[in-house]
């Protein structure tokens, strides 16, 4: 039996470190899980390493830290006491820098190998590899299980499929890439109170209080990976690159996500569970079978993401029916050219108004995604997107917009790289941030469903506003 601690840099979505550890345990290893500092997002690095260049900046990779926090040595107290074999980090693109600091501390302090896994390692195996001595590229489970395996025969584990691996001597192997495995070989994640550490500033919270702060009373849960769609601002797109379309989209079987959720309800009884797959509604043959089962046997209120051309109202009544109470549908933009010519996301917006009048007609409480501040944006963008607002049903509700990030490698960003050398026609920095306020602002007014169409349209032609963008928070709703 093997010890692996395993580490989530920046909590946020937990799933992945209980679904590792579920993996683990039933191949007869041990672990514990450490939550591990809060998200902040690290501004420089998305300036200065999200783009095409090879290496990220040498103030994150070669930074000596002399000084460490006490959350820090807090940690190093936890994983004493549970004296592991190896440690395994999980690391988003924005947490890179805080994994190089926590690796550097985790050196200084640990004789065992360090292993980086998650979505940031998947797109920039060759900044992890520079402080890691293993990295796994893709799904994690059957690498941490074999890494686990070799070290407890004393192996070599320098070899696995699916990893970039450092020598003791310091030479880099970059491994051959594993098949994408079948979900139904994973476990059911182990969210046990008795494995969870949540440490952060001078706290370390654990067992039930950590399962609790972790959770707040609900459950998480992915039926499947991949996505059918490949827009160019979202990390599936880059998988489908990476590992090819074909077999990239999986879902489990009914009966093992229903075994997984009647135990998850009988254990810790969630308030509301949350699946997070990138589009629930995708494929109506599976959710036939799933949606009476569910009703039966775990009948807990859910959340659920949908896409405008993967549902009908019939499809929605009966997810309603099931116990689905609300759901978020991505619109993103509602300017055509953006979305067809930027986003890769050909979806009519007659269709869009549609889709979420058919939300609204299932009875459930609607939720939509925008994102704004795209490089390519231009003025004419938004006020397309201003009158799509005020077009989209009102019982959908706005909760504000996601500013566009650039990733490193998505093809959105490389859209970008190009447009600034200038290999294509783009619109960088021509909307400023005054005109953005402006818009943001209109985007609110949109939304109000005590001010009708045509005032809304007037509100948005009246060049005062456009002056002073702050005169239009009277017209925002209440709940803004």
């Amino acid at each position: 039996m093997s010890n692996i601690a395993i580490i989530k840099i920046h909590p946020g979505l937990n799933m992945a470190l209980p679904q590792l550890s579920g993996d683990l345990n039933r191949a007869g290893h041990a672990t514990k899980l450490y939550f591990f500092k809060e998200y902040t997002i690290e501004e420089q690095y998305l300036k200065s390493s999200f783009s095409r260049e090879k290496t990220v900046s040498l103030k994150l990779t070669q930074e000596k830290y002399t000084h460490f926090e006490e959350e820090y040595y807090l940690l190093a107290k936890e994983l004493r006491e549970f004296n592991p074999d190896a440690i395994g980090l999980s690391v988003i693109s924005l947490s890179i820098p805080e994994a190089i600091k926590t690796t550097q501390f985790l050196r200084e302090n640990f004789d065992v190998p360090i292993a980086w896994g998650g979505v940031g390692v998947t797109l920039q195996p060759e900044i992890a590899i520079e402080h890691a001595d293993l990295v796994c590229i893709g799904d994690g489970e059957e690498v941490i299980i074999e890494f686990a395996d070799c070290l407890q025969n004393n192996s070599d584990w320098t070899t696995i499929l699916g990893t970039w691996a450092r020598t003791p001597d310091g030479e880099i192997i970059q491994n051959a890439k594993r098949p994408i495995p079948s979900l139904d070989t994973i476990a059911i994640p182990n969210w046990e109170p008795r494995s969870l550490r949540y440490i952060t500033g001078s706290k370390v919270v654990k067992h039930k209080l950590a399962y609790q702060k972790l959770t707040e009373g609900e459950y998480q849960i992915m039926t499947q990976r991949g996505c059918p769609f490949s827009c160019s601002f979202c990390v599936e797109s880059r998988y489908q690159e990476m590992f090819g379309k074909k077999n990239s989209l999986r879902r489990r079987s009914v009966d093992l996500v229903i075994d997984e959720l009647v135990a998850a309800k009988e254990s810790f009884d969630p308030r509301i569970l949350w699946f997070w797959d990138d589009v629930f509604t995708v494929n109506p043959r599976w959710l036939r079978e799933f949606l009476p089962k569910y009703k039966e046997k775990v009948g807990i209120p859910f959340w659920c993401y949908t896409y405008p051309t993967t549902h009908n109202l019939q499809l929605l009544m009966d997810i309603k029916e099931a116990g689905c109470t609300a759901m978020t549908m991505g619109i993103q933009s509602g300017s055509k050219r953006i979305l067809e010519d930027v986003y890769n996301r050909p979806t009519p917006l007659d269709r869009v108004i549609e889709a979420a009048q058919e939300i609204i007609d299932a009875g459930i409480i609607g939720y939509f995604d925008l994102i704004t501040k795209s490089s390519f944006e231009t003025e004419a963008d938004l006020r397309a997107t201003f009158e799509f607002l005020v077009d989209l049903p009102q019982e959908m509700n706005y909760i504000g917009h996601g500013e566009m990030k650039s990733y490193p490698t998505y093809s959105y960003t490389n859209k970008e790289d190009a447009a600034r050398e200038g290999n294509i026609v783009t619109s960088i920095g021509t909307v400023d941030d005054k005109t953005y306020d402006y818009y943001h602002n209109l985007y609110w007014v949109a939304r109000n469903p005590c001010v009708d169409k045509n005032e809304k349209l007037r509100i948005g032609s009246e060049p005062a506003f456009r002056e002073q963008p702050e005169l239009l928070t009277q017209y925002f709703y209440a709940y803004r």
